[in-house]
């Protein structure tokens, strides 16, 4: 089962939330009874604040959890303890970034959309480059390169022996914009083209300009899924000025039932990859 740091400790600070409402405990009577602070209480059960291991104690011995309940809390708070690759750059993303970071590296499946650019996951070192220089005029000089280290790093997650299943639905936009200039973009799309051809887990849809407006109109976003069924799908969205999750219901089933019906619309993934190839091919 892929998981993440920050993935258990979403998860640990589910199952410890449920439980004490399952009690009828408010935050407050929980936090009080094992000697915490509340803002503490409810951080951890947001899976924003790790756990001590004395106060799990105090929160089992509080819930008479059964030993095998307790035995699953102090495995996930072990896992939120384990050091990620990601957390090496806390200090160059905030903490939303981090965290999707940390939800994309245990997360079991993500279907995204982007009208404008090639998802990080997917992208070249050079298309990445172009990117963080044009598009990010407030990154230091310095700072270049653990991002592109960072970025590059999470294409990984596509290889292995439980890689992420990854649905993407490009706006076609995405594919003729020249970021870096025709060199860089065909090398962008040819890295495109060979991982959907190379890795059954990746599938690529374009929506062709020919549709019009679509129900996913609007801006780009993520729909993550994990494998544990304590955890609700979110949906993660990036704009130019900050970063946002999502995992009510019934707005992400909005998202959900947009990206579907968006899905219509798109090439089918034969034809998408000969679009991708073409274009590639012009750039020449």
């Amino acid at each position: 089962m892929p998981t993440s740091a920050v993935i258990d400790a979403w998860e640990l600070g589910l199952r410890l939330r449920e439980r004490r409402e399952q009690l009828g405990l408010t935050v407050s009577a929980a936090a009080k009874a094992i000697g915490t602070a509340q803002p503490n209480l409810s951080a951890i059960e947001n899976g924003k604040r790790k756990i001590t291991q004395r106060n799990l104690e105090g929160l089992v011995e509080l819930f008479e959890s059964s030993e095998a309940e307790a035995a699953g809390f102090d495995r996930l708070r072990i896992g939120a303890e384990h050091r990620d690759w990601y957390h090496q750059y806390a200090g160059l993303f905030n903490d939303d970034f981090i965290r999707y970071l940390g939800l994309e590296h245990g997360a079991e499946s993500i279907r995204a959309f982007e009208s404008c650019f090639i998802p990080g996951i997917l992208q070249t070192r050079d298309y990445a480059h172009a990117l963080l220089r044009s598009g990010s005029p407030y990154v230091r000089l310095t700072e270049v390169e653990p991002r592109l280290e960072a970025r590059l790093a999470r294409g990984r997650r596509l290889a292995g022996e439980k890689p992420l299943s990854l649905f993407v639905l490009l706006g076609e936009s995405a594919l003729r914009q020249q970021i870096g200039g025709p060199e860089v973009m065909r090398a962008q799309l040819d890295h495109l083209a060979e991982t959907v051809e190379t890795r059954e887990n990746v599938e690529v849809r374009v929506l062709p300009f020919e549709v019009g407006a679509y129900p996913a109109l609007g801006g780009a976003f993520w729909v993550m899924s994990f494998a544990s069924p304590t955890l609700p799908e979110v949906v993660y969205q990036e704009t130019l000025t900050y970063n946002t999750f999502i995992d009510q219901r019934q707005q992400v089933r909005e998202y959900t039932v947009a990206l579907a019906e968006t899905t219509e619309q798109a090439l089918d993934p034969a034809d998408s990859l000969t679009l991708i190839r073409r274009l590639s091919e012009g750039m020449k």
